[in-house]
């Protein structure tokens, strides 16, 4: 039986909470999965990304935060990250939340909203159906061990594998990276400006994970990696611009990005990827020896 409770207290997130939302985030995932790799760096590497003053909420019982949400602005569409800590779940706690994140996003211009629920949520899968929202994607967390030293990548001919100068590579990595996702799903166009401050402006930016793949004076395809986030490696980025599809560069690219993980001492490299698979991503993956560790299934609501 559910027990209601009176409408928490909200607020904006502030840095000091990142402890307190760190820990509210690892204990949902754990609650469903029995396990998480997630840890509060990774929080504070994501909140470097928003404004948490204007694009943040906690929802308060006392002094304890039991609720947290984010809005991320893709223009007509906005997305959402909420969770509610699983001690206080049941309560309406996440109705509460949902609406609010609504309710602000759609004050602000949005037509669309859309939030990701961990799949074995069936109780957050529940309580944004009865909210109006439909199930539209599901993502995936992969991962895999890495047991032994990879093996050299094969690039098809023609195509050299080189380093990232960000000096030199910056503006024509970012338009090979747009042109290459703009068949993907939702796909936001990001100008350069945002792009670079959100990959090269941070204080984990190293050149040295990133690949290039050039074919002559043409950026063929690329992959950004960063370290130490989310429990090993992370292949942030992997992109190969439609001319040079259907040859293997991405599984080059991919085992490039394994090789140097290695030999920074990673040994458990992950990704998130487009469960549907139009594009042959997940499968790519898959054969490459990465299973699923996670996944969300995201919803989405007309406002």
């Amino acid at each position: 039986m559910m027990v209601r409770m009176s409408r928490l207290g909200e607020r904006p997130a502030v840095p000091t909470d990142a402890a307190a939302v760190a820990g509210l985030v690892i204990a949902y995932e754990r609650s469903l999965y029995g396990e998480t790799t997630y840890t509060r760096d990774d929080l504070e590497a994501e909140w470097r990304a928003i404004d948490l003053a204007r694009d943040s909420l906690v929802l308060l019982g006392g002094d304890e935060v039991v609720a947290f949400g984010s809005l991320h602005d893709r223009g007509e569409l906005w997305r959402t990250d909420a969770y509610v800590h699983p001690d206080h779940q049941a309560r309406g706690i996440g109705t509460q939340l949902a609406r609010r994140l609504e309710e602000i996003a759609g004050s602000r211009g949005a037509l669309r909203i859309q939030s990701g629920v961990a799949e074995p949520d069936q109780a957050g899968r529940r309580l944004f159906e009865e909210l109006d929202y439909r199930a539209v994607r599901v993502f995936r967390e992969m991962r895999v061990e890495l047991a032994a030293e990879p093996e050299p990548p094969r690039f098809p001919a023609g195509l050299v594998a080189g380093a990232f100068d960000p000096g030199r590579d910056a503006h024509a990595f970012h338009a090979a990276q747009q042109e290459a996702f703009a068949d993907h799903w939702e796909f936001r166009p990001r100008e350069f400006a945002e792009w670079r401050d959100f990959h090269l402006v941070q204080e984990n930016f190293d050149p040295s994970l990133w690949g290039v793949v050039r074919a002559g004076d043409e950026i063929a395809a690329g992959a950004i990696c960063v370290a130490d986030r989310y429990g090993g490696g992370w292949v942030a980025v992997l992109f190969t611009r439609r001319a040079w599809r259907g040859q293997g560069v991405g599984r080059a690219l991919l085992q490039d990005a394994f090789r140097r993980f290695w030999e920074r001492g990673e040994r458990s490299v992950g990704l998130s990827v487009d469960a549907d698979g139009t594009l042959g991503a997940f499968h790519l993956y898959e054969s490459a020896g990465m299973r699923p560790s996670l996944g969300w299934v995201m919803f989405e609501k007309e406002l």
